[in-house]
């Protein structure tokens, strides 16, 4: 993390903001508004001061930089092991790079050099090298390589460059611009999104652009996504869903059943419920939406709204397991296990059952105890809906 003064372009001097990068959405978007600075493309926002240890970042300052691309970029370095940060560090002082957007393509592109600190373990050196430039080695490949010859050439040849950081070798990958100044590439930073959208613009001949939101995300987030793409609303997007953590009944509704652009709060918000859920949690809640089978993205998200207002009980498949559940597992009753041959198990879980209007499904048994309406709405549209085809 490194901190960044920075005003408006147009500013005076003394009207800055000084912005710890990476930073939460909802505080870049406050100080960024307090100096005058909105949701933008553009390179407003004047460098005074960089803090912190980040001395490669320091050919910013005095450059006019996005806010975006800086968050962007951080986000970047904060994911980079020691050794790549060294390597980034190197090749930003090698190759003078002095521009945000050239920073961001180097943090995909470390794979083309390495960086030698030490010159005194020639196998060390060559095996780093190797393993750069190949990027994956299997185990027979690594016992038939001379490391040490390689680490010989590669110091012998003299080609390396000096740097503060040590000596940067090119491994001879090929350097790829995933970033275009404009539309980030797809990176998620957190690691563990409840589910990725991309959006799509334009077509294959006046060039096709495509920005990626990492659900749950904050709205700035989209509406940042939307002015890089260069639309208003999101309505004109081709939108693409990847949600390994939602069941197939879900997607389907969000995909097939409806257009995800016109439901991406109602999604972005069932994400944020995503979040609270285990992963016993999380196939209980889908175990209750097979079950109450809804129609439409806003009646899934209710079922999350108030799953808590749900007991699922995983395994459970007969009258006698869940009267056996209820007296001696669920911890309601104090019982003596020598009278457990004298207990009607069957007849106090069809009892249960009956009173509860619980039902036992592939997951286990699912009983409603709460009292939202919208909920009950549903559920008793989907009884109706079962008894009409049971009449049939």
């Amino acid at each position: 993390m490194f901190e960044m003064t920075l005003r408006r372009y147009d500013a005076p001097s003394y009207r800055t903001a000084v912005i710890a990068f990476p930073a939460s959405e909802p505080d870049l978007e406050k100080l960024l508004d307090e100096i005058g600075v909105g949701i933008t493309i553009e390179k407003n926002c004047l460098v005074d001061k960089i803090s912190g240890d980040e001395r490669a970042l320091q050919g910013l300052v005095d450059q006019y930089i996005n806010a975006d691309e800086m968050q962007y970029l951080a986000k970047r370095l904060d994911s980079l092991d020691k050794s790549e940060m060294q390597t980034f560090r190197a090749a930003v002082h090698a190759e003078q790079l002095i521009t945000v957007k050239d920073m961001i393509n180097l943090t995909f592109n470390l794979h083309a050099y390495t960086v030698v600190i030490d010159f005194s373990d020639i196998t060390r050196i060559g095996k780093n090298y190797e393993l750069n430039r190949q990027l994956v080695m299997n185990t027979r490949q690594m016992e038939q390589t001379d490391f040490a010859e390689i680490g010989r050439r590669l110091i012998s040849d003299q080609k390396g460059v000096v740097t503060p950081y040590g000596v940067l070798y090119s491994t001879g990958n090929e350097k790829q611009e995933l970033y275009n100044g404009e539309q980030f590439p797809e990176y998620s930073y957190r690691g563990e999104d409840v589910a990725t959208v991309r959006l799509e613009v334009g077509d294959y001949q006046s060039g096709v652009k495509y920005e990626y939101l990492y659900l749950p995300c904050w709205e700035v987030e989209i509406r940042k996504a939307l002015c890089r793409l260069g639309v208003e609303t999101i309505q004109p997007c081709v939108t693409t869903l990847d949600c390994h953590a939602m069941s197939e009944e879900v997607y389907r509704i969000f995909t097939e059943d409806y257009p995800l652009s016109e439901h991406m709060d109602t999604l972005n918000n069932l994400a944020r419920s995503y979040t609270g859920f285990d992963d016993q949690g999380r196939d209980a809640f889908h175990a209750i939406v097979k079950m109450a089978q809804p129609k439409t993205p806003e009646d899934v998200a209710v079922l999350a709204d108030n799953f808590y207002e749900f007991t699922a009980v995983p395994g459970l498949k007969t009258p006698t397991e869940y009267g056996r559940y209820m007296i001696i597992e669920s911890g309601h009753y104090d019982l003596d296990e020598n009278l457990e041959e004298y207990i009607d198990f069957k007849g106090y879980g069809e009892h249960r059952i009956q009173m509860e209007n619980g039902r036992f499904t592939d997951y286990g048994y699912i009983v409603y105890r709460g009292s939202t309406p919208a909920v009950e709405e549903l559920l008793c549209q989907n009884d109706r809906q079962n008894i009409k085809m049971g009449g049939m």
